[in-house]
């Protein structure tokens, strides 16, 4: 899955107590999905249906919230089933995301699908896709939803033409993790990461110098965050957002800049490269810890378990900053990651406007201060980090206040909301193999990033046929 999208708190947390102990998706929809989609116009939100029944709807929701996170959601569920007695919510565990959404797909033939479930951002164009969800902004536009309050770029990513498709709930972005004591050792101020990508370069020559290192995943969100830092495109069509996406933008100079920069950071021995699955895919954040690294990248979703266990080595005060720009001059903006909540367009109107009543609870100010405290996720709401809950976290914690900052500056625009790609699994794992290509092949980064554009554009060609 996409690095920091996605929660890996459970391997980390294993991972990480472990190494203390020892020291002290998707491809193209088929025919069925092609047959749903013609019904998925006439679904609608309507809410004034919820008034008339006399008995608690019941409700599944398919998550994938593991271990802390998890529990917090119970936390926050149980709350709602509680606070009113015509709705009951029934949480019911999927093991990953992309587990949910190899479930839902399984469901567009045997119909056997959920009121609610919670899918990750690179299935935003294939939930539509499918025809199996009803796009929110029906639900928004019936209720007169006000929605100003929500952090704009975090709407923005689930929005196709205009429209809310999916709900935003758990957002994250990447950050970078840093042991302030091995920048003092290598003569860096601690108090000062490095806020472009060349000073990521140097900061990295440094710490190799000094004894340590820097760790780098192998995975295939580093091409376009540090495209949208720069207001690039990654794929025609707004990256999606105004019309289906059908074509690679991203071999340009800011691309060939971006994947030159990496090269040279393996290449030159200054960082390590670490798979993005099994064993050793959390390398990285260990390596912080055993003082093998001195800085890496990794997903704001992890802050919690990270802050909690990487100071439990010896040696090791962790640093928090901010994803490094790819220039000083550049003028975009991070874009989001994380999940958002789709409701079934096979349910009755009494069901869906349960489910929204329910996403609007999970969103509200309150809710989004109790998620953001318990779990590490950004609060997708500006009132709710004026409450005395998310201000302490962030006087306790300033890490959590990075992630925040980094989805409230910049421009706002089609490249800073990030892509809506139908086959985006597909197109990630093409993106992850080209990095790969250039960092153990020794394939040039003009040569990895245009043979790169163009396995994308066949992606994107393969799975648009079959529409």
């Amino acid at each position: 899955m996409q690095r920091f999208r996605r929660s890996r708190h459970v391997a980390i947390l294993l991972s990480l107590l472990a190494v203390v102990a020892g020291m002290l998706l998707a491809g193209p929809m088929g025919p069925a999905a092609a047959a749903s989609r013609k019904g998925a116009a006439v679904a609608s939100c309507n809410t004034a249906a919820l008034a008339k029944t006399t008995a608690p709807v019941q409700l599944t929701f398919w998550e994938s919230m593991p271990e802390a996170n998890g529990t917090v959601l119970t936390t926050l569920t149980n709350a709602f089933n509680t606070s009113q007695d015509h709705v009951h919510v029934n949480l019911v565990y999927q093991d990953g995301a992309d587990a949910t959404w190899t479930k839902v797909q399984a469901g567009l033939t045997t119909g056997q699908l959920p009121n609610l479930a919670q899918l990750q951002d690179v299935n935003l164009q294939g939930a539509a896709d499918s025809g199996a969800f009803v796009p929110v902004q029906s639900c928004i536009s019936a209720t007169h939803y006000d929605t100003s309050d929500f952090v704009p770029r975090i709407l923005d990513y689930w929005k196709i033409k205009g429209a809310q498709i999916g709900m935003p709930f758990d957002v994250s972005v990447p950050l970078v993790y840093y042991n302030e004591n091995a920048f003092t050792k290598a003569g860096l101020n601690p108090s000062d990461p490095p806020p472009t990508l060349p000073a990521y370069l140097a900061d990295a020559k440094a710490l190799k110098a000094s004894g340590s290192g820097t760790g780098l995943v192998l995975d295939s969100w580093h091409l376009e965050t540090w495209l949208a830092t720069a207001n690039q495109l990654f794929v025609n069509h707004d990256n999606g957002r105004s019309g289906r996406a059908s074509k690679a933008l991203f071999n340009t100079k800011y691309g060939r800049t971006i994947f030159s920069e990496l090269d040279s950071l393996v290449r030159s021995g200054d960082a390590v490269t670490s798979p993005s699955s099994g064993p050793q895919a959390f390398d990285n954040l260990i390596g912080i810890g055993t003082g093998k690294y001195g800085m890496t990248i990794d997903t704001s979703a992890d802050l919690g378990t990270i802050e909690t266990l990487l100071p439990s080595y010896p040696n090791v005060k962790l640093g928090v900053g901010a994803f490094p720009i790819l220039s000083s001059s550049s003028k975009g903006g991070i874009e989001p990651g994380g999940d958002a909540l789709y409701i079934a367009a096979k349910d009755s109107p009494v069901q869906r406007a349960a489910a929204w009543e329910y996403i609007a609870y999970l969103d509200s100010t309150s809710s989004q201060a109790t998620w953001a405290a318990g779990t590490g996720y950004v609060p997708i709401r500006v009132s709710a980090t004026k409450t005395l809950t998310v201000q302490h976290l962030w006087a306790k914690t300033p890490g959590y206040k990075v992630a925040y900052t980094e989805l409230t500056t910049g421009v706002q625009s089609p490249a800073t909301a990030g892509s809506a790609i139908g086959p985006y699994t597909q197109v990630r794992q093409d993106e992850a193999s080209a990095e790969e290509s250039m960092y153990t092949q020794g394939v040039s980064p003009a040569k990895a990033i245009s043979k790169l554009a163009t396995q994308v554009d066949q992606t994107l060609a393969a799975y648009n046929s079959r529409l």
